[in-house]
């Protein structure tokens, strides 16, 4: 299915197949979203509305409770400006009498005595002989008692007291006059004010009406009916609720549902309530549920109606972009089979020029070797020469000996034999410094632990005699030895290099006061050779080219440019050190980390 020939029928189909599933699972979630959303909005505007409904029936509770504290509260407050007022009149008039009639008080009890009208009357307590003056037929201290209330416990009010009857709905005023010593007082009663006001408030109730099925009733303890009686439990528990409560019940006359809220008016000792049909609530909630579903439906509808239409418009150009990419494709596929005719061509003579470039390879290394080995072989013979120069000198010298003996006929035996040692002596020692040489750039064919120390001698002992004919002075400071894993006759040919290096620029240059330091110390637990020389260090634009191969500034008939690259290649890659080069002191240094 997946081979090349069938790439461009892919190419065309997978992006239809693949528009399709994403449209299908974005509609597929957009509609599974909205109707998630449908059922939230649902519950949401269920709950908003029965909570609306049940904000207005507390409302409506709320405006009827001020009503009828308003109404009561304005003929209860014309009662108490009544008894007060009379209350002060009659102290005033007392108070008088009692100076223009040199205190007589059976004219003040009279006055006292009489009865104003069947609701209210004036009372008085005459505190020094402990008696009630009141009308014959009427008993002030009964009143308190039927209010619940203990008449002394009101005495002794100068300024005047104001003392509610809820339960007999009257109104008492006393006061306290200090010339008599007496308490007096008026008490009215307010029932017939109190009646023509819950008849006018149960009158403005019943003809409330608000929300096409809201009513508002009450409970006043007076007809009991059978309804009633079955919700006296309830109507005893709202007297003790202060803010009112919801209800849910069937009015069973109906056979309805209503919710319901109730409220306790205390001086009254009334129920008011206000109901809402749940029927007529649940109806609206359904039309509201129904016009939601409706937006939702066509909402969905929509969306997958531009889904469809987008699908379609992107299905078209993807098969306009398909059948160009296949196209392509064919195109590139045709371009791959002639460039693979092209590459097999161009193997079939690659071949041969890889062969011809390993030649050249090949070529250019053994003349690197060659040149290697002649600049090793230069090198070798100058030294050579150096330590040859002085037992030549020697032998020249021996000989010489020898002749002017002969010509003065002083040779004896003594003579030849210790020329002949001496001469044995320094052809010995011409002999070893060849063999030191062929041993010392012989190489190495395995790894061994050696001396540094001894390394930097043999290397320094090939090379004194030059830097002795040279004047230039090798400082050493070989105290410490430490002992390393690698190839031994490498590593002093490598310091031999640094050595004849700073000879040569020595040479070049014309130092004066040549100095050459070797320095064998630790630095960071690393064993640090350091050869440093005063010839006026690198030239910075070389610094970083140095150890390359075939660099040198050296004369090109001295110098094959391989000696600082080998020598890197020694150290670094054969004995896992490093060799670096920085300019210090008027002079180069070099320093070997193992």
């Amino acid at each position: 299915m997946f081979n090349q020939k069938n790439i461009p029928k892919l190419i065309i189909i997978s992006p239809i197949i693949a528009i399709f599933l994403i449209t299908f699972f974005t509609s597929y979630l957009f509609v599974t979203t909205q109707y998630n959303y449908f059922e939230d909005e649902t519950k949401r505007i269920e709950k908003e509305f029965f909570q609306d409904k049940k904000n207005l029936l507390k409302e409506e509770i709320t405006r009827v409770y001020n009503y009828l504290q308003h109404q009561e509260s304005i003929y209860t407050n014309n009662a108490n400006e009544k008894v007060i007022k009379r209350t002060y009149v009659l102290s005033y008039r007392l108070n008088q009498l009692y100076q223009d009639l040199n205190k007589d008080e059976k004219i003040l009890k009279n006055i006292v005595n009489s009865k104003i009208s069947d609701t209210n009357y004036f009372f008085a307590y005459d505190i020094k002989n402990k008696q009630i003056i009141q009308p014959l037929n009427k008993d002030i201290k009964k009143e308190f008692k039927n209010d619940e209330k203990f008449f002394e416990n009101y005495l002794f009010s100068e300024e005047g007291k104001l003392i509610p009857f809820n339960k007999s709905n009257k109104i008492v005023f006393i006061k306290y006059l200090p010339k008599v010593d007496w308490i007096i007082g008026n008490i009215e009663d307010i029932s017939n004010d109190i009646s023509f006001i819950k008849d006018v408030s149960k009158k403005y109730m019943s003809s409330l009406k608000f929300d096409n099925t809201g009513s508002i009733w009450l409970y006043d303890g007076i007809n009991k009916s059978k309804e009633e009686k079955e919700i006296l439990n309830f109507l005893d528990k709202i007297k003790d609720i202060e803010d009112g409560m919801f209800i849910d019940y069937k009015d069973e006359h109906n056979d309805i549902d209503k919710l319901g809220f109730s409220k306790y008016f205390e001086k009254w000792d009334w129920v008011i309530g206000a109901s809402l049909n749940v029927d007529e609530i649940q109806k609206s909630i359904r039309s509201k549920k129904a016009d939601l579903s409706n937006r939702v439906e066509e909402y969905i509808s929509l969306i997958i109606y531009i889904s469809l239409g987008v699908m379609f418009v992107i299905t078209i150009l993807f098969i306009m972009i398909s059948s160009k990419i296949s196209k392509t494709f064919k195109q590139y596929q045709k371009n791959e089979e002639d460039q693979k005719d092209e590459l097999k061509k161009l193997n079939n003579s690659l071949e041969l020029k890889v062969q011809n470039a390993i030649k050249d390879i090949q070529y250019k290394e053994r003349a690197m070797l060659h040149q290697s080995r002649l600049a090793r072989l230069g090198t070798m013979l100058s030294m050579i020469s150096h330590q040859w120069r002085q037992p030549l000198s020697e032998v020249s010298s021996i000989i010489m000996e020898l002749e002017t003996a002969t010509r003065f006929d002083k040779v004896d035996k003594t003579l030849i034999l210790d020329c002949t040692n001496d001469a044995d002596r320094l052809l010995s020692y011409m002999s070893d410094t060849i063999d030191d040489f062929r041993t010392f750039f012989k190489p190495d064919k395995e790894k061994i632990e050696f001396s540094i120390k001894d390394a930097c001698n043999n290397s320094i002992g090939l090379i004194c005699s030059s830097y002795e004919a040279l004047g230039i002075t090798l400082r050493k400071n070989l105290n410490e030895d430490y002992i390393v894993f690698g190839y031994q006759r490498e590593f002093s040919q490598v310091i031999l290099n640094l050595l004849i290096n700073a000879k040569d620029i020595f040479e070049e240059r014309k130092t004066n006061k040549p100095e050459v330091f070797l320095e064998l110390k630790k630095e960071n637990d690393k064993n640090v050779v350091i050869i440093s020389d005063n010839a006026g260090g690198i030239d910075l634009e070389n610094i970083d080219i140095i150890f390359e191969p075939y660099f040198s500034t050296k004369n090109s008939s001295k110098a094959s440019g391989m000696g600082l690259y080998m020598s890197k290649m020694i150290i670094e890659n054969n004995m896992n050190g490093k060799l670096e080069v920085h300019n210090k002191n008027n002079g180069a240094e070099f320093k070997i980390i193992m």
